[in-house]
């Protein structure tokens, strides 16, 4: 499957949620009729980890092209949608998988580290699983796929340029509390002239 070697070379190395992912996002492929890889797809993975790789090694999406999104919900989970009608597939893995095997249980409801001799028996098992453990639902998102273009504005703050749409009172969104880092300190990498 050229698709897993993809995947894991993006990914770094052959986790059991690589192929899981590569499995669930070749179903969502085949069923949309096998289109052309990237643009006119939107794929969708409900966690962070492992299958957005996959998802990008099977149908080509990207989330710097805008049709890969990261919609964490925890789930092991992925859709794969036609643009602009947003209609396709969502697959996910039904929980009666884990009682094929006690590492595959163990993964699936995090009960520890899985040892390495685990991790390539539940990656054996993901490669070779019935696709009756596998919920294949038809879906239309309901997530708004074009972006909205706003002008751009300069943060009263920071003086840094973000869209109007994400601002908030005229501040951007890390300066108005919304931030993912804590500034620790300016690093300066060139001799300013001013």
């Amino acid at each position: 499957m050229k698709e897993l070697d993809f995947a894991i070379a993006i990914h770094g190395h052959k986790a059991p949620g690589i192929v899981l992912g590569v499995r669930m996002a070749k179903l969502a492929y085949e069923l949309l009729g096998k289109p052309k890889r990237g643009r006119g797809l939107t794929g969708i993975v409900e966690t962070k980890v492992c299958l957005p790789d996959a998802l990008m090694a099977v149908a080509g999406t990207t989330p710097g092209n805008g049709n890969l999104i990261i919609y964490d919900l925890g789930k092991l989970a992925l859709s794969l949608t036609k643009y602009p009608s947003g209609e396709g597939y969502r697959v996910a893995l039904r929980s009666e998988a884990a009682g094929l095997d006690e590492a595959l249980e163990k993964f699936m409801y995090r009960k520890g580290k899985l040892t390495h001799e685990e991790r390539d028996r539940v990656a054996d098992i993901f490669y070779s699983m019935d696709e009756k453990y596998f919920k294949v639902e038809k879906v239309k998102l309901t997530l708004p796929l074009t972006p909205t273009r706003t002008p751009i504005a300069k943060c009263s703050s920071c003086g840094e340029l973000q869209p109007q749409g994400f601002m908030l009172n005229g501040s951007c969104r890390v300066c108005a509390g919304e931030s993912y880092f804590e500034k620790l300190e300016e690093v300066i990498t060139y001799v300013r002239t001013e």
